[in-house]
């Protein structure tokens, strides 16, 4: 191997900077200089190393006079960050511009290819280019560009473009753009397909093509051989500029649905016209200020759950809101709008609601503020007819306390808070005229921090030694007269059923227009038993904390004693999980709720999956306004989840709910999922349902096609 420094080759060359010249140098098998026109060719090996880049290819020549390489055969051209393939290159360093033929370039998920290219350290101009997403291949999501313009890991945009899969790319282009620095929204893209009694035979694709930078838009089309075909626009975004930040996505859908239409949620007939639209919005405009909104409309309250049953398990009563919120480090000031543009369910609306926290503040000597305000404007109209509930609302916090500790074992802090609520312009309360309420609290929090640590050992479940933590709490809380002037104050922000615990702090009381009186003490046993870990120090190998409320004054109802409510968290081993989250009822002995899950797995080979539900009858009922006392439906299913790799392609899955009550499987999942050349998943299912889901057909074939995400 020959090495030749370029400081002595072009001594007599003018050259752009001595630094630029200092810091270049070539090596090869073999190089020859002649010293008369300063020019060098370096074959077999060749490289060049420069500030930034490195040059490697079958020959390299450079010129010391115009500061020209040129590269040929097999040429690789690594800058920071990127890396470059071609069949020969021709670099300028007096200003980093370049030149390329026959170019291969691109970071993950894109790959750019083109027989023509010229560019500089910024960006790269690719002619007749094809832009691969995640890696070549026949079924690979492919753009064809008469010009691309790539910045790496900024920018890649596009001018006379067709898009598609592999060489079949059939929708054109103008000119798209893509954000590098964020997630590609390629991986919107997806295909769902199958069979449903009352769908028919259904195809539904939805399509984002890049139309500028950071945003994408296309169609979603959903063609229902029972119902009709469904068509509306979707669009993503994710764009950046300076410190602003914003990401969304929108997705909508409209159908004349000529199939049989079952009656709403409030047995009323379903439109033949129906439509939806979803909006959600998430912005960073300052490293202080965030913008939030979640709008959902639709024609119909069965609109999502007929046509796009998958997103209306999770969520069956959509939110609709915006949120402005500025977070200083001393406060939080917050303006919410919450609507109703469905008058299918239940919203307590705000419009809107200005908030100013104050943050817990050091006042000296140990004591700790906090300080909360808020003024909104509260409507709720009932779905099924009946009084109209509205108020005028301004409400205060002041809350003050004083923390001890010895030693770090015992930590004992005393509380002390007042709040005020002032009612105005009120409609649907027992006596008009709006009213003012003053309520105080006195209570504290206290805990004991204990451990043990214990010598044990066992190769087969990993422990090295245990740690036994336990920390028995208690908190008392006393709030008087805390229903005074309900019978002036319509119950928007009310008590809803909840099988946990309540909340204990009065300024967190989220059900503001229902107080009860409160003298109340909470004790709690926290336990968490820990082992040594070779990579993270220590692992909780369990958690099991248990609660109960001890009841000094007692609201309609109520007993001396809660239920006792347990939660348990246990991973003895990486490929063992177990949860619970339990409510036993003290007076009975019996059993109000329970919740569990048990994961059993073997890495990414197998993985199954049991859990039990259960909510008991003998809760009552509670109340909503337009609807009165509704009871309380007890629950009892079972659900269960197997999935199996197979081999590199194909996992097998089976999953399904089963009601104990009436005996019969809600759902039932069987199928298999093929990947497809590292980028699709396509997966194939029967389904079967019976109850009050078998309004889908008790029989279906679903496929569903989406790009791999990481």
């Amino acid at each position: 191997m020959r090495r030749l420094a370029l400081l002595l080759a072009l001594a007599a060359a003018p050259a752009p900077t001595a630094r630029a010249v200092n810091q270049a140098d070539i090596t090869a098998d073999n190089v020859v200089t002649d010293y008369g026109t300063g020019e060098s060719v370096a074959r077999g090996h060749a490289s060049l190393v420069d500030t930034g880049l490195l040059l490697t290819a079958d020959e390299i020549r450079f010129s010391g006079k115009t500061q020209i390489a040129t590269a040929d055969g097999n040429v690789v051209l690594t800058r920071i960050g990127d890396r470059l393939l071609a069949d020969e290159v021709t670099i300028n360093r007096t200003n980093g511009t370049f030149t390329a033929t026959n170019l291969r370039i691109g970071r993950f998920p894109y790959y750019i290819q083109g027989p023509r290219a010229e560019g500089s350290r910024a960006e790269v101009i690719v002619h007749d280019a094809t832009v691969t997403y995640r890696e070549p291949g026949a079924w690979q999501p492919t753009i064809r560009a008469r010009m691309l313009s790539y910045s790496p890991g900024h920018y890649l945009r596009l001018v006379g473009a067709n898009v598609g899969i592999g060489s079949y790319r059939p929708l054109p282009v103008y000119r798209a753009g893509q954000d590098l620095a964020h997630e590609s929204s390629l991986a919107n893209t997806s295909l769902d397909g199958g069979y449903r009694r009352r769908l028919g035979a259904y195809i539904d694709a939805a399509m984002h093509i890049p139309v500028m930078a950071g945003v994408t838009a296309g169609p979603d089309l959903g063609v229902y051989t029972a119902r009709g075909v469904m068509l509306g626009p979707v669009a993503s975004y994710n764009v950046t500029s300076g410190d602003d930040t914003a990401v969304g996505y929108l997705k909508s859908g409209y159908i004349h649905d000529f199939g049989q239409r079952l009656p709403d949620v409030l047995d009323n007939p379903v439109p033949a016209d129906r439509a939806f639209a979803e909006w959600h919005h998430n912005q960073q405009v300052t490293p202080e200020l965030t913008l939030t909104g979640d709008i959902n409309w639709s024609s119909d309250s069965e609109v999502i759950r007929d046509f796009h049953s998958k997103e209306f398990v999770p969520v069956q009563e959509p939110d609709n809101f915006l949120e402005a919120t500025y977070a200083h480090a001393d406060f939080i000031g917050s303006l919410f709008a919450r609507v109703q543009p469905d008058p299918y369910y239940p919203v307590q609306e705000r419009l809107p609601e200005l908030r100013f926290d104050l943050l817990p503040t050091a006042l000296g000597a140990g004591i700790y503020v906090r300080f909360n305000s808020g003024l909104a404007r509260l409507e709720e109209h009932p779905p099924a007819g009946g009084a109209v509930l509205a108020s005028d609302r301004f409400d205060s916090f002041l809350g003050i306390s004083r923390p001890f500790s010895y030693n770090g074992i015992v930590d004992f802090t005393p509380v002390v808070g007042g709040r005020y609520t002032h009612y105005w312009n009120t409609e649907g309360a027992l006596n008009p005229g709006g009213t003012g309420r003053a309520l105080g609290e006195v209570g504290f929090d206290a805990d004991l921090k204990t451990n043990a640590v214990f010598d044990y050992e066992n190769p087969a479940w990993q422990i090295d030694g245990l740690r036994h933590l336990f920390t028995p709490t208690v908190s008392y809380r006393y709030i008087p007269n805390g229903n005074r002037s309900a019978d002036w104050i319509p119950p928007i922000d009310r008590n809803t059923f909840t099988n946990y615990l309540p909340v204990m702090e009065l300024g967190d009381m989220r059900s503001l227009d229902q107080m009860q009186a409160t003298n109340v003490m909470r004790v709690g046993l926290n336990n968490t038993l820990q082992t040594r870990d070779k990579v993270y120090g220590s692992r909780d190998l369990l958690a099991f904390d248990l609660a109960e409320d001890f009841r000094m004054q007692r609201a309609p109802g109520q007993t001396d004693f809660s239920d006792i409510h347990a939660e348990i968290t246990a991973t003895p081993a990486r490929w063992l999980e177990l949860r619970v989250e339990d409510a036993v009822s003290t007076r009975r002995a019996a059993q109000r709720a329970l919740d569990t899950d048990v994961t059993v797995r073997e890495g990414d080979v197998w993985m199954a999956r049991f859990g039990v539900s259960y909510l008991s009858d003998k809760y009552g009922s509670f109340y909503v306004p337009g609807l009165g006392y509704n009871p309380i439906v007890g629950v009892d299913t079972y659900h269960m989840e197997v999935r199996a790799r197979l081999n590199e392609v194909y996992e097998a899955f089976a999953r399904g709910d089963f009601d104990a009550r009436d005996h019969l499987f809600v759902d039932q999942y069987y199928g298999v999922v093929q990947r497809i050349s590292n980028t699709w998943l396509l997966e194939y299912a029967v389904v079967f349902s019976s109850g009050p889901n078998k309004g889908q057909g008790h029989f279906g074939l679903e496929v569903n096609l989406n790009i791999i995400r990481f």
